[in-house]
């Protein structure tokens, strides 16, 4: 009898094993499937985008551009109030410059400042600047809600990139999704594949060299800016970013130069981490 009840027991517990074992393939599975959806979407929205900025000019998509500030539809001569124009964040803007066209980008968002490349790390997407830096840590470029984000600059920041130190943050995400890819920058072949970035913005394309890479902590030089050009305290900065690098660049940067940070997270490290790329300005085309 008690050889039955064992018996029974282990019977019981294997089925209650293999339920369990079922149950978890199945959350497994559905997790997978959500998390390749959401993937999808957002590798479909970010390609939707890119076509939009890259479609053309204003007056090549359009038949008739007109300027409302002359003419309504009877043709006579109007004019605007100030408030009233101060209110078209679009209108006033470039409307294409290097390719990209500006004024369909700034339609969709007019918080648009740029846009960022990097050449073989597959980064390649808008850059925009809200009014902290929070909303866009959870909404896409159309300003929806999306755990994806976008990428942006920090709040105070100039958006013509003048700053001594800017930063542009994106999220890790899986699938090499925003700025996943800047994590690849802690082996040195990587860097040797894609020595530079680029932004590009309504009035100028700069080119920045990367001369540090690191796994920044709060309260380090990595986060400082403000500095003057050239000063001591600049000069000094550069210098310890050079010493925090987690290998030798050999680019020096010039203290003449304003620099841009990259920064997001490195899911393997301490949450307060984060992966910093940081790049000195080498060429401004106009």
């Amino acid at each position: 009898k008690k050889g039955k009840a064992f018996m029974k027991i282990l019977k019981n517990l294997a089925r209650s094993m293999i339920c369990v074992a079922a149950g978890l393939l199945l959350y497994c599975g559905s997790f997978y499937i959500k998390s390749y959806e959401q993937n999808k979407t957002a590798r479909e929205k970010n390609q939707y985008v890119e076509q939009l900025a890259y479609a053309g000019s204003y007056a090549e998509n359009d038949k008739a551009v007109k300027n409302p500030d002359t003419e309504n539809n009877t043709g006579q001569s109007r004019k605007k109030s100030d408030a009233e124009k101060a209110k078209n964040n679009i209108k006033a803007e470039i409307r294409e410059s290097f390719g990209i066209s500006w004024e369909k980008l700034r339609k969709l968002n007019p918080q648009t400042v740029g846009w960022i490349r990097i050449s073989g790390a597959d980064i390649s997407y808008p850059v925009v600047q809200g009014e902290d830096d929070e909303f866009y840590l959870k909404h896409d470029f159309e300003r929806k809600e999306d755990l994806f984000g976008s990428i942006f600059l920090g709040h105070h920041n100039d958006a013509a990139f003048t700053d001594s130190h800017s930063f542009i943050y994106g999220h890790n995400m899986e699938g090499h999704m925003m700025f996943a890819n800047l994590n690849q920058y802690e082996q040195p072949e990587f860097l040797e594949k894609c020595p530079q970035f680029e932004i590009v913005t309504p009035e100028k394309k700069l080119v920045y060299d990367i001369f540090s890479v690191e796994q920044a902590g709060e309260g380090g030089a990595a986060f400082e800016y403000g500095y003057d050009l050239d000063s001591p305290s600049y000069q000094r900065q550069l210098a310890a970013l050079m010493r925090n690098s987690m290998y030798e660049t050999g680019i020096w940067p010039d203290a003449h130069k304003p620099m841009v940070t990259l920064i997001t997270c490195n899911s393997r490290l301490d949450e307060k981490v984060r992966m910093a790329v940081h790049g000195i300005c080498s060429q401004e085309i106009k």
